[in-house]
């Protein structure tokens, strides 16, 4: 494994794959990384390959072997990292939750809001952190009341389209911090207030996205309905995982048309201060101590 990152090593598009996605067996390995970054060490190596004539950054979001639980992925040390490798659009897979009719298992979803419920997790690069020889980013305020990239959400609609899956354009995702599952009562809370799918991972990912200007949309794929609205079983892990493996041909098909459709001349929504961004890109990073892998 390469533990370094060599100088031509660059990709503008960041595929960051939730349960069940661990690796691309249809792209071609250039090189493994190790990324160094200001906020000590990502999910796991990023993987540089080439995929539907497309250079791609690839990174496990739970870890190559589902090791890292949801509170506890360092979500601004992989973010960092996809942007300091070029990444300018960010593909994201994860698995949720139905919270309502319309949203039943194995169907694919467009996420177009959230609704945060975690806590704990550290879901800005502009906390006022300093370090010798860069200048302050200073206080920053994102725009977030579309979170996720139009553009990239209307090139996965056209890839899953064009897969004849079941999908639905746009659904609001409310976010848990896990990792247990919700109680019936927190899950009928969540649908009355605007929730459709429920997910413990797909926050701070987007905004974290946007803060370093990389476009960033979710592939969420539906494995199960929570709690039992519709007179099914509650959600356990096993259930889940069960459906993540015979979905994954899917999921992986549908981010490789995507990847193919992002034309050179996509360019990601400029939300923050470029020179604040630029800041925030220059920040030292963390050393981690070397140990025999």
């Amino acid at each position: 494994m390469d533990t370094s990152i060599p100088g031509a090593a660059r990709a503008r598009i960041g595929i960051i794959g939730g349960s069940g996605t661990y690796r691309l067996p249809g792209a071609t390995v250039r090189s493994i990384v190790d990324v160094e970054t200001p906020y000590g060490p990502t999910s796991a190596p990023v993987t540089l390959a080439d995929l539907a004539g497309q250079s791609v950054a690839f990174l496990p979001r739970h870890g190559g072997d589902h090791s890292v639980p949801p509170q506890k992925i360092n979500y601004r040390a992989n973010l960092w990292a996809l942007k300091s490798l070029g990444v300018e659009a960010v593909l994201s897979s994860s698995a949720v939750g139905g919270l309502r009719e319309g949203f039943g298992p194995e169907t694919f979803v467009l996420t177009d809001q959230l609704i945060d419920r975690t806590w704990g997790r550290t879901d800005t690069f502009f906390d006022g952190s300093i370090a010798d020889g860069v200048a302050p980013a200073g206080v920053q305020h994102l725009p977030a009341s579309e979170p996720f990239c139009p553009t990239l959400r209307s090139h996965l609609a056209a890839a899953l389209a064009g897969q004849n899956l079941s999908f639905v354009p746009q659904g609001t995702v409310v976010v848990i911090n896990g990792p247990r599952f919700s109680t019936k009562a927190e899950s009928a809370w969540y649908v009355t207030g605007g929730a459709d799918i429920i997910s413990m991972t797909q926050y701070p990912e987007p905004v974290l996205a946007a803060e370093l200007n990389m476009g960033f949309a979710n592939l969420a794929f539906v494995t199960d309905s929570d709690t039992g609205h519709d007179g099914s079983e509650p959600v356990t892990a096993d259930a889940v995982f069960a459906r993540l493996k015979n979905a994954q041909h899917s999921v992986l098909a549908v981010l490789e048309a995507t990847v193919a459709a992002i034309g050179a001349d996509y360019s990601p929504r400029p939300l923050m201060d470029q020179v604040a961004v630029a800041r925030i890109m220059a920040l030292p990073v963390v050393r981690e101590a070397v140990t025999t892998r």
